[in-house]
């Protein structure tokens, strides 16, 4: 999970959230879980290679740039590095999360 933000001298940084393919199957507060057999379009659309689960409780702002962040080698989406999005049926789930998070 990721968010942007820019600092003053144009550099831009990703807010990037932790995620864990362990222990799927119980979440915390401030947690949520994608998983390919209960939900196969957004698992496919995040393009995770396992069931996958983020905590949005563990965040860190890193820099944009080759020593983070790599275009992959198939290159889906072209010379951007991103592997998958968050498929509109996550989005409220993973608010629910965040906001969960947020209160801690």
């Amino acid at each position: 999970m990721i968010s942007t933000k820019e600092d003053a001298e144009g550099m831009i940084f990703l807010s990037v959230a932790y995620g864990t393919r362990q222990k799927t199957e119980r979440l915390d507060s401030g947690e949520f879980r994608i998983a390919k057999s209960a939900q196969p379009s957004a698992y496919t659309s995040a393009g995770l290679s396992y069931d996958t689960k983020f905590d949005l409780r563990n965040v860190l702002e890193l820099p944009f740039n080759d020593a983070y962040f790599s275009v992959p080698p198939h290159a889906p989406y072209g010379q951007i590095p991103q592997l998958g999005t968050l498929h509109p049926s996550r989005v409220r789930i993973a608010a629910t999360a965040f906001a969960a998070a947020s209160q801690q």
